[in-house]
């Protein structure tokens, strides 16, 4: 079933795509776009390496300084199980960076930028956060972004893209020192 719906997915998605044979977007100005996928996170902790796969969310904001370059300020977020101390959660495996987007070709493009690497909670997935402080707790390091896409969809003021991108971070946690790779699958949309 769930290659079924990717597979309806990516066809409609095409043909939206080489429907259009003209640029319509205008980008000028500021720059919102978020996106959502799936992401698999490859750490190594002092005691153990962890492989999970599981959601990848993406929020940029920033300003176009031509048609082809946005300066932005960039988080991504990639959850995980993490079986440290305490009992088995969810955590964030993300970043919060300042990065460059370039549009090489009309419609393809690359993004990287470097910041803060940080290890946190999930919101959705805080139990006990008065009697195990290691459930709120925030961890934070060096962190990488790369990524590259294709606007599949061009409107006037916004785009949907696909994305390929690769989330890097060394992280000091209670444990001790943890680093990890997290490449993700994403679709997005862009206001421009």
């Amino acid at each position: 079933m769930k290659k079924t719906i990717i597979t309806v997915l990516l066809s409609s998605l095409s043909v939206l795509s080489y429907a259009q044979n003209e640029q319509m977007v205008t980008r000028k100005g500021f720059v919102f776009g978020t996106s959502i996928g799936v992401s698999n996170s490859i750490q190594s902790f002092p005691n153990k390496s962890q492989n999970d796969i599981g959601f990848g969310l993406g929020v940029k904001l920033g300003y176009m300084i031509n048609p082809n370059i946005a300066i932005l300020l960039t988080t991504n977020v990639s959850g995980y199980e993490y079986s440290g101390i305490g009992r088995t959660r969810k955590r964030d495996f993300g970043i919060l960076a300042p990065s460059v987007q370039y549009w090489f070709k009309e419609r393809f493009w690359v993004k990287g930028g470097i910041g803060l690497g940080v290890d946190a909670p999930v919101f959705f997935d805080i139990k006990n956060p008065d009697t195990d402080k290691e459930e709120t707790k925030y961890h934070s390091g060096l962190g990488i972004v790369g990524a590259i896409g294709y606007d599949i969809y061009q409107g006037k003021k916004f785009t949907i893209d696909l994305k390929a991108r690769i989330t890097y971070r060394n992280v000091n946690i209670t444990e001790g020192k943890t680093s990890g790779v997290s490449p993700s699958l994403l679709i997005g949309i862009n206001f421009y």
